[in-house]
């Protein structure tokens, strides 16, 4: 896969993963549950992952500098991009399999 073909794929996932967190923190509202769903995949205050997201904002996929703290959707597209192709590629198909890619 290329960076190209990642960078779209990730594009199209992450409203997908965005929207399963929000219905997931819904969900847990509704129950009045005391447990949250974690929301995010990644520490970024652990030392190598922060040096990730910062070099992740300087300069995101299209080249253009973000702003942090990143939004929601943002902060989802460079978890995703922490994550191996093939990763990705399964998510697409999990979400292809329910309709929703």
């Amino acid at each position: 896969m290329t960076k190209r073909e990642c960078q779209d794929l990730i594009e199209q996932l992450a409203p997908l993963v965005w929207q399963e967190r929000q219905a997931e923190a819904a969900r847990c509202i509704e129950r009045h549950s005391r447990e949250r769903p974690p929301w995010y995949f990644l520490n970024i205050t652990h030392p190598v992952i922060h040096r990730l997201y910062l070099r992740y904002i300087r300069q995101s996929f299209d080249g253009t500098p973000l702003v942090a703290p990143l939004g929601d959707l943002d902060r989802v597209k460079f978890e995703l991009a922490m994550l191996h192709p093939a990763v990705l590629r399964q998510l697409a198909e999990e979400y292809r399999a329910q309709g929703k890619l």
